[in-house]
C-alpha cells in the first residue's frame, strides 16, 4: 500500500453543545460575560463543514504516512492551533525554535523522572513529598499532610540526598492537568521526594543556556499551549510520553540575549533565595520548632 498518496482528516472541536452534566452549553458573549441563546457546538459545525467540503478551523489534514510514523491517531495531537502562537512568537523575537529533544540530544539539557510515591501510612515526618498537584505558581507547594521521614526519603532517593540541584525545573508528566506548568527549585529546597510522575530538567551546558532562560522559555504561554497538544489521555489519565521532546522553545541568539530575556526571572528567584536564607537563619536562631513549610524548622524526624 502506498501510504504517501493519502491524507487523514482529523476534526478537533472543543465543544459539543452540552456540559458534562448533560445540560445545554451556550456561548458566552466575551464583551458582556453573559451567556447567549446560541448553543456552543463546534462539533456539529465541524462535521457539517466536512460533509459540505468547506474549510473548518477544527479540521487538520495529515499525510497518512505521517500518521503511521507517529503512531498517534488522536485529533488533538494534530491540532495546529496549539503551534500557531509559537510561530508568531518566534517571528516577533526574530529567532528560531529548537525542540527539547534536540537540546537533550545535544547534551545541553538532561531530564530525569521523580523519585516515587510513598504510601499514605508513611507520610509522617519533616521532608516534603511533592505531588503533581503541588506544582503551583512556579513553585513547589509544601503540603503539611504529605511529609515523610528521612529514612523513607532516603529509600526513594536511593541515597542520602534527593539528587536535585538549585535551579532545576520541574513539571508533571502524567495524571495532571498541570502538565507543562513549571516550578523551579530554589536553593535550600532540594531535599524533597518527588512523585515519579514528574520531569526534572537541568541545564548542563551553560555556554549559552542558563537555568533562568530555560525557565523563562518554559513559562511562555506559547510554549504552554504546545503541552496541551502532546499531553493525551491514556488509560483515563493525561500522559505526554516521549512526545515532550517535540516541544519547541526559542533558541537564544546569544548568551547576552538569553540573559536579557530571563532577567526578570533571575532577579525574582534570586531575591526569593536570598530572603529564604535570611528567614531560615532567623527562625533557626529562635530555637523554636516551626511547620515544615517554614525554612529553618527543626522538627525532630521520626524513624521510617
Amino acid at each position: 500500500m502506498n501510504t504517501k498518496r493519502h491524507t487523514v482528516a482529523f476534526l478537533n472541536p472543543k465543544t459539543c453543545g452540552i456540559y458534562k452534566s448533560g445540560g445545554v452549553r451556550y456561548r458566552t458573549d466575551p464583551a458582556t460575560g453573559k451567556r447567549t441563546e446560541e448553543v456552543d457546538n463546534e462539533l456539529i459545525a465541524a462535521v457539517d463543514a466536512y460533509v459540505e467540503g468547506v474549510p473548518s478551523a477544527c479540521r487538520f489534514d495529515v499525510n497518512e504516512s505521517d500518521v503511521f510514523t507517529t503512531g498517534v491517531i488522536v485529533p488533538t495531537y494534530y491540532d495546529d492551533r496549539y503551534n500557531q502562537p509559537m510561530r508568531e512568537l518566534l517571528r516577533d523575537l526574530g529567532t528560531e525554535g529548537i525542540t527539547l529533544g534536540a537540546l537533550l540530544d545535544a547534551k545541553i539539557l538532561t531530564v530525569r523522572g521523580g523519585h516515587g510515591s510513598p504510601g499514605n501510612d508513611q507520610r509522617a515526618g519533616t521532608i516534603p513529598y511533592i505531588k503533581v498537584s503541588d506544582i503551583r505558581a512556579m513553585r513547589m507547594n509544601i503540603n503539611p499532610t504529605n511529609l515523610v521521614t528521612a529514612k523513607v526519603a532516603e529509600r526513594f532517593w536511593r541515597g542520602k540526598n534527593s539528587g536535585l540541584q538549585p535551579w532545576d525545573v520541574l513539571t508533571p508528566n502524567r495524571a495532571s492537568s498541570n502538565i507543562g506548568e513549571f516550578a523551579i527549585v530554589v536553593p535550600g529546597e532540594e531535599q524533597v521526594v518527588l512523585t515519579k510522575e514528574m520531569f526534572v530538567f537541568r541545564v548542563i551546558n551553560t555556554s549559552v543556556w542558563e537555568p533562568f532562560y530555560l525557565f523563562w522559555a518554559l513559562c511562555l504561554s506559547a510554549v504552554r499551549n504546545q503541552w496541551r497538544r502532546i499531553a493525551l489521555m491514556q488509560t483515563n489519565r493525561e500522559d505526554c510520553g516521549s512526545r515532550f521532546r517535540e516541544i519547541i522553545i526559542p533558541l537564544p541568539k546569544s548568551q547576552a540575549w538569553a540573559r536579557s530575556q530571563a532577567d526578570a526571572f533571575r532577579n525574582y528567584f534570586e531575591t526569593i533565595a536570598k530572603a529564604r536564607v535570611e528567614f531560615s537563619a532567623k527562625l533557626s536562631a529562635t530555637g523554636l520548632s516551626f511547620i515544615a513549610s517554614a525554612p529553618g524548622n527543626d522538627e525532630t524526624d521520626e524513624e521510617g
